[in-house]
């Protein structure tokens, strides 16, 4: 019986090997960090930025080392309050047309990032990610470009380009339709990263 049971044991760990233990890295996102959305209209172009965010928001880095991956995933959240867009009428026209009363936060959710490619110092990452306007949620697929820099310090930036129309969200005209804010927008992020010890 002993024997029988030996051999079971044996034949289970080969042909069943233990799972692999991932290594889990925190990341702060900090209050330096710079995330701007930029559009245009029939006469010029804009830019809102997100002002005085406070960080605390993380990412989570996983990663398992018999597949050499690492699996990003986290959230930031945006006062939509805090965007401005240089210029008072246009930062109005902004948060009304994100509908800040009802919706008083954006959100950008990453899923799933992956690293695609490396070389020194930089990894290139793919993924999707979930944006959330006026209480409306889309995924988009998504490239990121991490740096790491040293003492712990990392960056990762990127853009996704998305419509307001994906949103349920009417492109603003005014001053009786002479000026029109085209469906396209851009959202733009340099994430300034610390390693949580």
């Amino acid at each position: 019986m002993k024997i029988v049971l030996l051999v079971l044991i044996t034949y289970f760990s080969f042909f069943y090997p233990k799972s692999e233990v991932a290594d889990v890295k925190i990341w702060r996102i900090g209050s330096d960090s710079v995330i701007e959305i930029a559009g245009s209209t029939n006469i010029s172009s804009f830019r809102c930025e997100s002002n005085e965010y406070q960080g605390g928001n993380v990412l989570k880095e996983t990663y398992f080392p018999e597949s050499d991956i690492s699996e990003w995933s986290g959230e930031i959240i945006l006062k939509t309050v805090n965007f401005d867009c240089f210029n008072a009428i246009m930062t109005n026209d902004f948060r009304e047309t994100l509908q800040m009363g009802q919706h008083p936060t954006i959100s950008v959710r990453f899923l799933n990032l992956i690293k695609e490619s490396e070389n020194i110092n930089q990894e290139n990452l793919r993924g999707e990610v979930e944006i959330t306007l006026a209480g409306v949620s889309k995924i988009y697929p998504i490239s990121c470009v991490f740096l790491a820099k040293n003492g712990g310090k990392a960056l990762l930036a990127g853009e996704r380009k998305l419509a307001f129309t994906d949103f349920e969200i009417d492109p603003p005209v005014k001053l009786l339709g002479t000026i029109k804010v085209r469906d396209s927008i851009e959202v733009n992020f340099g994430l300034v990263l610390e390693e949580q010890i």
